[in-house]
C-alpha cells in the first residue's frame, strides 16, 4: 500500500522562514530511517505559496489564474512524502516519527489509489 503524507506549513514557513536546524536534522533523520526501512519514494520540501498559483473555478465563466500567495496557511502543504508500507496503520507510525521530530507539525496521510 502507498500512501502520501502531506505536511501542513505554517505561518513562518509560508514567510520563507526556514525550520529550526535542529528539527531539520530530525526530520532528516527520520526520513534516513525510511530510506533504511526501504519505505521511502519520495520525500519532497514546497515553496510558500507566494511562489505558486491556483487555479480558480468557484466562479462562474472559464477558470481563472490566481498568484500566491494564499490566505488559509493552516491548508497549504509544506512538502511531502510518498512510502510504502503493509498498512494503514504502519504510514501512521511513520507519520507519528515526523510528529516527534517536529511538535509543530500536523500531517495527513492519505492512501493512494490503485
Amino acid at each position: 500500500m502507498r500512501f502520501m503524507l502531506l505536511h501542513k506549513t505554517n505561518d513562518a514557513l509560508e514567510a520563507g522562514n526556514p525550520p529550526d536546524s535542529e528539527i531539520l536534522a530530525r526530520a532528516d533523520a527520520v526520513l534516513e530511517e525510511m530510506r533504511q526501512a526501504g519505505v521511502l519514494e519520495v520525500a519532497e520540501g514546497l515553496m510558500p505559496s507566494s511562489r505558486g498559483a491556483r487555479i480558480s473555478v468557484a466562479q462562474p465563466g472559464p477558470p481563472r489564474v490566481v498568484d500566491g500567495p494564499f490566505a488559509e496557511t493552516k491548508e497549504l502543504v509544506a512538502g511531502l512524502s510518498i512510502i510504502r508500507v503493509d498498512s494503514k496503520q504502519d504510514a501512521v507510525r511513520w507519520a507519528l516519527r515526523f510528529a516527534e521530530a517536529d511538535p509543530y507539525t500536523e500531517i495527513d496521510i492519505l492512501e493512494i489509489a490503485g
